[in-house]
């Protein structure tokens, strides 16, 4: 089982690797905008992560996924996502690749996404709904998978 963020660590770093073996620039972008819209992707990012983690805490439910699961957080940022700890992860990467204005880090988002969504999100939907039953399955009616 390998822990959701080394996912995204191992995007990270292919992207970066790519970029410095390969640097692709097909158009230019300056920077005073790349870095106003890379910032506020990665703010948005670092709000939905600490908002999870604050409200995971608070419940005294783990975020390590190879723990238990306590109970069904509704709270901050669990509200808009059933997801917000990938969200965030998402949202960082396309942040930084924004920032980096690198073609290479752009392209392992849908990688990362792929990722989530069939070694995390759907195998703990499944653990979920087997240990919560309808309180799981009324809370995925009204949160959405990812925003």
């Amino acid at each position: 089982h390998v822990p959701p963020p080394f996912y995204f660590l191992g995007c990270l770093g292919l992207g970066i690797l790519l970029e410095y073996l390969f640097p692709v620039h097909v158009i230019g972008f300056y920077l005073i905008p790349r870095t106003i819209i890379g910032c506020a992707f990665i703010l948005i990012s670092i709000y939905f992560a600490a908002s999870g983690f604050v409200v995971l805490l608070k419940n005294k439910t783990p975020f390590d996924t190879a723990k238990s699961t306590v109970k069904i957080v509704i709270e901050g940022s669990f509200r808009f996502s059933r997801n917000p700890l990938y969200l965030s992860l998402l949202l960082l990467l396309f942040g930084i690749s924004i920032l980096m204005f690198s073609l290479w880090l752009f392209l392992t988002i849908p990688i990362l996404f792929i990722l989530f969504l069939f070694k995390a999100v759907k195998p703990e939907e499944i653990y979920l709904s087997q240990k919560f039953g309808e309180e799981y399955l009324n809370y995925s009616k009204n949160v959405r998978r990812w925003i």
